[in-house]
């Protein structure tokens, strides 16, 4: 078995949420430190990753530390240790502060906000990662980890499948939630698959030993 699966077989990601952003420029969000709600989420949780797939448009993520990172249509940014951050497009004159109780509380409703400019349609959401995560590989990734999933069939079949169950969101069809984990758990691993093909060849680090 390879080193990524051999890290990742005894992983599970629980109480996965998605939900739809339509924001029109300018417009801004801004998502807190995300470990404080992860044993709302599920039971054994310690750590809370977060993830934006934009479907239309593009948009800027801004981390504490000062990184930027652009995103456009097709590409998929994985926080995975839930770091505050803000995306946005434009210079908006207000940021709006997202939290987690809206969803926690089962309103998976469209977030629409901004200015009335360009669209940007983002999927978005959280999972929890059980608390030996960390130990095991989540303490040795970057800050945020971008990949683009319309380069291939691969890609495109996660990207679609993922807006399909967003879409039946608030139909309260069984299995959903298991549905949703399985797929957070199948976009988490991907997005490191694709992170790890894109390291230069002297890149140091578990996820560069692990695709050898």
């Amino acid at each position: 078995m390879d080193a990524l699966s051999e890290a990742l077989k005894s992983v599970r990601m629980t109480g996965a949420i998605f939900y739809n952003a339509e924001c029109t420029s300018p417009w801004g969000v801004a998502i807190p430190a995300l470990r404080e709600y992860a044993h709302l989420l599920a039971p054994s949780t310690e750590r809370v990753v977060s993830y934006h797939l934009v479907i239309d448009g593009d948009a800027i993520a801004r981390f504490g530390d000062g990184q930027e990172v652009a995103i456009t249509a097709g590409d998929v940014l994985i926080v995975p240790h839930g770091d505050p951050h803000v995306i946005s497009n434009g210079r908006a004159p207000k940021v709006m502060d997202v939290t987690l109780s809206r969803y926690l509380a089962g309103d998976v409703s469209r977030l629409q906000i901004g200015g009335g400019g360009e669209v940007t349609r983002l999927v978005c959401g959280f999972f929890g990662c059980e608390r030996h995560a960390d130990r095991l590989f989540l303490s040795g990734l970057p800050i945020g980890i971008k990949t683009h999933l319309r380069d291939d069939v691969a890609g495109q079949w996660l990207e679609h499948s993922i807006r399909h169950l967003v879409a039946e969101a608030g139909s309260g069809r069984p299995g959903r939630s298991v549905l949703l984990s399985k797929m957070a758990e199948a976009l988490f691993i991907e997005a490191l698959r694709r992170h790890m093909e894109q390291l230069p060849a002297e890149q140091t680090g578990w996820l560069a030993a692990a695709r050898r």
